[in-house]
């Protein structure tokens, strides 16, 4: 069947696209497109997440330190 099908007086499927294939979003897509968006409570959520995560690593490299001198 060739696209557009004419029938005489309607072309069918005259702007027809086919679909375009769908990507999988990983978590850094997700978030800048949050951002960009505008999305607040994702933000605040990865805001914190990031946080704590420093903050568990400054408290186990400071007790790495310390008791490293010992």
């Amino acid at each position: 069947m060739n696209v557009p099908y004419n029938t005489g007086k309607v072309k069918i499927g005259q702007f027809y696209e086919r679909p375009q294939p769908m990507y999988d979003i990983d978590k850094d897509m997700a978030l800048l497109q949050t951002s960009l968006i505008g999305d607040i409570k994702t933000i605040k959520k990865e805001k914190l997440h990031n946080t704590l995560y420093v903050g568990a690593l400054v408290v186990g490299l400071g007790f790495a330190i310390l008791f490293a001198k010992e």
